[in-house]
């Protein structure tokens, strides 16, 4: 994880975690150092050996309920400790009313409380999500990224060999764009690249003879997506009657992305070609093999065992 920071107050803008409330909206410069969110469990008795200062505190109806019914004076001694971490903010779940002792020795200690309408289960998924996407490790690879039957495909290849041209057909089909020219990865909580667009050009494709065409003004909003994970590489290169192709499958390539090796397939394109089928076709096989399936070659090599005992 890179070795940086980044401000509280940029948890209100993000829309999905439906914070409805912000105490102490003075200390929302608090920087937030880690990557998860953390719930706060034996330090709200006093130990508070794990709490780590650099985490978002993560407050869901256990940890309010407990606060609820402690005597006055048991609450007092619990919160001291517990905000002397210097945290950089409480995060609550599902609208729960958050006492006013609370709230003042939070702006005692300058700590924001920020209450969000969501499950804990979903605010923890949602925040976490976030953070690892600023946090994490980030590449710009040059490419077009489409969502296609539930898999990411990553479309590379020289200029002028018909990426976004491809895309455009495969978007025409009913698929959604990811971005097109150049794809940023992040690695998520599940150290899998997730491929998405650069702000500048997001929902544009450039087509050769159109020019730069909006997709979301042409096809509706539905047919851009903010992020996708990486599943299957390929990449397009003019057909060369030289070189050998692989035409059994036999040979599997990968694409590093982020450390991560992700299956890559080569297509030569060729007049007469018919790409953006090509690679539908490319991931349904790529799905059955994930299922199970088997290939051609792990077919035949059934049959000649199979032919092997039944010649004994």
């Amino acid at each position: 994880m890179a070795k940086n920071s980044i401000k509280t107050e940029r948890l209100l803008e993000q829309e999905d975690l439906e914070l409805v409330t912000c105490h102490h909206r003075q200390y929302l410069t608090n920087r937030i150092q880690h990557p998860r969110a953390q719930k706060p469990g034996l330090a709200l008795t006093g130990y508070i050996q794990y709490l780590d200062h650099k985490r978002i505190q993560l407050f869901g109806k256990t940890e309010i309920g407990y606060l609820n019914q402690l005597p006055q004076e048991d609450l007092a001694r619990v919160l001291k400790n517990f905000f002397a971490k210097k945290i950089p903010a409480i995060v609550v779940s599902e609208s729960q009313e958050v006492s006013p002792s609370l709230i003042q020795l939070a702006g005692k200690y300058k700590t924001p409380i920020l209450v969000s309408s969501l499950s804990t289960s979903i605010l923890h998924s949602r925040i976490s999500g976030f953070l690892y996407r600023f946090f994490s490790k980030k590449i710009r690879i040059n490419g077009t990224m489409l969502a296609i039957k539930g898999l990411g495909v990553l479309i590379t290849g020289n200029s002028g060999v018909g990426k976004s041209e491809t895309a455009l057909e495969l978007v025409n089909k009913g698929y959604q764009l990811v971005s097109d020219d150049l794809v940023e990865f992040y690695l998520n909580a599940n150290d899998d690249p997730v491929g998405r667009s650069v702000k500048p050009i997001k929902q544009w494709l450039e087509v050769r003879g159109i020019g730069v065409i909006n997709l979301v003004s042409l096809y509706g909003v539905s047919v851009v997506i903010e992020e996708q994970k990486l599943d299957l590489v390929i990449n397009l290169e003019k057909w060369n009657p030289r070189k050998k192709y692989d035409r059994l499958g036999e040979n599997q390539a990968y694409f590093e992305v982020l450390g991560r090796d992700i299956p890559r397939l080569n297509f030569p394109v060729a007049a007469g070609r018919n790409v953006s089928t090509l690679i539908e076709v490319a991931v349904k096989y790529y799905i059955s093999r994930r299922k199970g399936i088997v290939s051609f070659l792990e077919y035949s090599e059934c049959l000649k065992a199979g032919g092997e005992k039944g010649s004994k």
